[in-house]
């Protein structure tokens, strides 16, 4: 008699990533014809018509290897990137199959078993998913009453923990869509770098980014170039998943020392990125045109949501992405998982989040007019 070998615990206990339901298994389900999804922060206007046309031409190349260097594209972001105040070097970039892959790669480089994280509670999940996956402990700092990230308790978790190598900061943050401003994360990382002088790194999440539209004032958002350059120990992600509309490309790409990148460089599997991935990319970044439409249309649906949302009285955190994060405990007098359940049998999908420990909440992503009419109808239904 064979007994199976077991993994460590640390994989045993280790929950996995739950993706958005898709609108395919929803239909299934349900007998439905119609689904709206608006669980995943997609843009739903989906990739620029460049993008598709470039990855169809790269086809052709399919029986050859991918650049593994990725070359054109690296090139293409760094002319994208730089400005007047800051160059981004090409070697200053580390590109991967996704965010997910660039979160794996920093953690499996600078930390081993023992080692620690520190972030937030109802920080991005694959923060603690990739971490625990190399047995990484995950030390995540209580929320504020307004749903931000607690700077100062993160730092007192860096402080007391001599094993935390790396400090993951979303900005905006998904799910809770609320942010931090420029005062307080310039504050957070000079004093981040006091302590054992500056070996500490702290990842910045910019996912949102290309949605957000505090710039100014007390509540901006900072550039995290800007940041980078200043602070060597930071390095900022970004990808192509959100405004982009390239989230089934999975692309994503990192932004920092080109000497700190260089060792996760080591590890990164060859040819990590498709052909045609790279070339969606690439054009995509050339189309500024369908970038601005995508900005544009997430505003002007923003609006319409909050106003729906106010005279359903459903409360709502204020966001800086492509999505909302709703009460519906207060709002509806249902868990967040009751709410989705029951918009799946209308033809909704929302996302729940009480893999974040909010079990009371509800993400929604911004779709287009049309699929926003539909949800607010779903809703209101529900609520009788």
């Amino acid at each position: 008699m064979f007994e199976l070998p077991q993994p460590p615990e640390y994989i045993r206990s280790l929950k996995p990533y739950v993706p958005g339901k898709p609108i395919e298994e929803t239909q299934r389900e349900y007998g439905l014809k119609r689904v709206v999804k608006l669980a995943s922060n997609e843009n739903p206007f989906g990739p620029s018509p460049r993008a598709v046309a470039a990855a169809r031409k790269s086809l052709k190349e399919s029986h050859r290897y991918p650049d593994s260097a990725a070359y054109s594209l690296r090139k293409a972001l760094s002319t994208h990137l730089s400005t007047a105040h800051r160059t981004v070097a090409p070697n200053e970039l580390l590109l991967g199959n996704g965010s997910n892959e660039l979160i794996d790669l920093l953690i499996r480089t600078y930390s081993v078993s023992g080692d620690a994280i520190a972030t937030s509670q109802a920080a991005f999940v694959a923060y603690r998913v990739c971490a625990q996956a190399h047995g990484v402990r995950v030390l995540e700092a209580p929320l504020t009453e307004d749903m931000r990230f607690d700077l100062g308790a993160i730092l007192d978790s860096v402080r007391r923990d001599s094993r935390v190598k790396l400090v993951f900061i979303a900005n905006p943050n998904n799910p809770t869509g609320t942010h931090n401003t420029s005062l307080e994360i310039r504050e957070f990382l000079e004093s981040l770098a006091k302590i054992r002088r500056g070996s500490v790194i702290c990842v910045l999440d910019y996912a949102y980014w290309e949605y957000v539209s505090s710039h100014r004032g007390k509540e901006a958002i900072p550039d995290p170039l800007v940041l980078q350059l200043e602070f060597p120990n930071v390095v900022v992600l970004r990808t192509f998943s959100k405004v982009y509309g390239l989230a089934g490309f999975r692309m994503g790409y990192a932004i920092g020392s080109a000497a700190l990148l260089s060792y996760c460089e080591r590890i990164r599997m060859p040819f990590n990125l498709a052909t045609p991935s790279m070339a969606a990319a690439e054009a995509a970044l050339a189309d500024k045109a369908h970038v601005r439409r995508a900005v544009s249309e997430n505003k002007r649906a923003m609006i319409f949501w909050q106003k729906e949302l106010s005279r359903l009285s459903i409360p709502y955190w204020p966001s800086q992405g492509n999505f909302l994060l709703v009460n519906t405990r207060v709002g509806m007098g249902m868990s967040g998982p009751e709410v989705f359940e029951k918009s799946l049998k209308l033809g909704v999908i929302f996302r729940p989040v009480a893999n974040y420990g909010l079990d009371d909440a509800l993400r929604i992503s911004m779709g287009t007019m049309l699929e926003n009419r539909i949800a607010v109808r779903a809703l209101e239904r529900l609520k009788g």
